[in-house]
């Protein structure tokens, strides 16, 4: 009688290509098995997969696409070395006043947003503080989204002119 294969083996047979593909393809192998764990975590959610090859090419393409998206992130920010920097850009010790200068530009950045109405301080803080999208902001506060774009740009406009980089220097 020949043994049975449990699912099991099949899984981690699949695991173990796909680590043995993409660590070097990412250039380590913690990155590659951040990129799979969250292809598998995907994958688990999803019904339509119904055999390990599907469940492999999905894997595979959902990696080769974190792949990308990893290059594309680290092409619009490189990183660079701190000893490659040159010496005016190496991060300092902050002066005595830089603690005051913040405290007075958040003072001018709270007084910028009180001058705005309501929507408009609304959208501005949802959007560019706490990260939310045109959409969700309009859902939130029954407006369009065309409205919501509106109230940001000018938000963004109040605030830059209120607080002039120039007075902060």
């Amino acid at each position: 009688m020949s043994p049975t294969h449990s699912p099991l083996a099949g899984w981690l047979a699949l695991y173990r290509e796909f680590m043995q593909a993409f660590a070097h393809r990412f250039g380590n192998r913690s990155d590659a098995e951040d990129a799979a764990h969250d292809a598998i975590e995907q994958l688990l959610t999803r019904s339509d997969v119904t055999t390990i090859e599907h469940a492999r090419r999905f894997l595979f393409r959902a990696a080769a696409h974190r792949r990308i998206d990893t290059w594309r992130r680290d092409a619009r920010n490189p990183h660079i070395a701190l000893q490659d920097l040159p010496e005016q850009d190496h991060p300092c010790v902050p002066s005595p006043e830089a603690a005051v200068r913040a405290h007075q530009l958040m003072n001018a950045l709270v007084a910028a947003l009180e001058a705005l109405p309501l929507n408009c301080r609304r959208a501005y803080v949802l959007n560019r503080i706490e990260g939310w999208t045109h959409r969700e902001i309009a859902v939130t506060l029954s407006v369009s989204v065309n409205s919501i774009e509106r109230y940001v740009m000018q938000a963004c406009r109040h605030v830059r002119a209120a607080l002039n980089p120039h007075e902060w220097r």
